[in-house]
């Protein structure tokens, strides 16, 4: 459990350096692509990290074409789930290919299942064994306990940033902000907060599939 809490850490803060660096080119302007409210993470690289890590461990010396395939189909099957999970249940809409050739509902296509395909290649090969070697370097009497405070640190994050986006939603929809926990979350995580935090996020109330 420890390891899999630091590659969660470590793929969703090296995942968010990436994709901000080669997104910058298409939008012609830097983007804060964070996922989380605080820190500076994207859980959907971290969460696809902690998944390869467990789902391909076994593939782990299989033939780079098994792998990488393996990768691309894991790691195209997930970003499909995650844009339907935000869509469906916050009417967000964090990324759309469709316009892009060989798209999936616009959730997910070919060309970015090569680029999981590959990641996963170079993960398991690379990746992993460098961060098990990273994480053995730290004193074993603090090991789990600096994990479990980085843990609970994320369990932090993710619940309020779950809360954050509600409470937004709540406000795109034109329901006022009148409980204790709304109010607090207008004046703290407001609509400008919110937008400028999550530039590559929209939100769409009429999106999601509930009231």
């Amino acid at each position: 459990m420890p390891l899999l809490v630091w590659v969660f850490a470590l793929c969703s803060i090296v995942g968010l350096a990436v994709e901000t660096i080669a997104s910058y080119p298409i939008d012609g302007v830097w983007k804060n692509r964070a996922g989380l409210l605080w820190g500076p993470f994207s859980p959907i690289y971290g969460a696809g990290g902690v998944l390869m890590t467990v789902a391909l461990n076994r593939l782990a010396a299989a033939r780079p074409g098994v792998l990488f395939a393996a990768a691309a189909l894991l790691g195209g099957a997930f970003e499909y789930a995650a844009s339907w999970f935000w869509e469906h249940a916050f009417g967000i809409v964090a990324w759309s290919y469709a316009d892009v050739p060989f798209n999936l509902d616009g959730r997910t296509c070919l060309g970015i299942a090569l680029v999981w395909g590959i990641a996963g290649l170079v993960w398991m090969r690379l990746g992993l064994p460098l961060a098990v070697r990273l994480a053995d370097r730290i004193p074993v009497r603090i090991r789990r306990p600096l994990a479990n405070a980085l843990l609970a640190f994320l369990v932090a994050d993710a619940a309020m940033t779950v809360v954050a986006f509600e409470c937004w939603f709540d406000r795109q929809a034109g329901r006022p902000a009148e409980e204790p926990v709304p109010a607090y979350f207008a004046e703290h995580y407001g609509d400008d907060f919110m937008a400028e935090r999550f530039q590559a996020m929209s939100i769409h109330p009429d999106l999601a599939r509930r009231t």
